[in-house]
């Protein structure tokens, strides 16, 4: 192990002091979604980072129309499988498939208060958090998120959906992205979709950035190119009281 691990072995999540909260306010109002840069500090996400890929039980997960599935410890003749029929289901319908690691449903807390992600499930529900979250898009009845662990890789997608569908009050989706060095050509992007189908902007998935829109919006992550590299995330939702 390098010099620098045990230094950002116990380093807590922390969102970046120098955020510029009435100017992303501002973008959101406009837009009802944005792309926010340098989300935590820098030792933070470089712990998150380390997290994800080297202390998370990753499942496959994938759905078949309305049913969802995880399978745990997937072999790779396994996993391709389950690859080769979700590009099926895609050509007609929503279908996705990728690797979950879930933290909350329902806003309770992480079941191993030992883990990193008990720390980061705390901090995604603090009053600092809501509160900036609440700041930036205006939805003032925000009380709670929950959270999964995502990686996708080479192959894996989201096709297109809108998050309008769901047990509690959806207000606006999150993915905090925790990809280094990510190239344009790689795919697995968030995609916005406009009236007319076509592809209104897109967030690549950059190091440290937060994004947030409101529900509903459609949108999708474009398919992870064969040469491309493994996307990890932490995603969910705001929800309302």
């Amino acid at each position: 192990m390098s010099d620098a691990a045990p230094a950002i072995a116990d380093v807590p999540p922390e969102l970046n002091p120098l955020l510029d909260r009435v100017g992303l306010a501002e973008e959101f109002r406009r837009r009802e979604r944005i792309h926010i840069q340098n989300i935590l500090t820098d030792p933070a996400a470089r712990r998150l980072f380390q997290v994800l890929q080297q202390e998370t039980p990753w499942t496959v997960t994938f759905n078949k129309g309305a049913d969802f599935f995880d399978v745990e410890r997937a072999t790779l003749v396994e996993r391709a499988r389950f690859s080769r029929a979700a590009f099926e289901r895609a050509r007609s319908g929503f279908a996705y498939i990728y690797d979950n690691h879930r933290l909350s449903r329902t806003g309770e807390p992480y079941a191993n208060p030992n883990h990193y992600f008990a720390k980061l499930h705390a901090f995604l529900n603090s009053p600092q958090v809501l509160a900036l979250v609440r700041s930036v898009t205006g939805l003032d009845d925000i009380e709670w998120a929950d959270a999964q662990a995502t990686l996708y890789r080479p192959g894996d997608f989201l096709t297109l959906h809108d998050d309008r569908t769901g047990g509690h009050k959806r207000r606006a989706a999150y993915v905090l992205n925790m990809t280094p060095s990510w190239q344009p050509d790689w795919g697995g992007a968030l995609q916005f979709f406009d009236e007319r189908g076509h592809i209104a902007e897109a967030y690549l998935p950059r190091f440290n950035a937060l994004n947030i829109f409101r529900v509903p919006a459609p949108h999708a992550v474009s398919q992870v190119a064969i040469f491309g590299g493994f996307r990890y995330s932490i995603t969910g939702w705001f929800h309302g009281r």
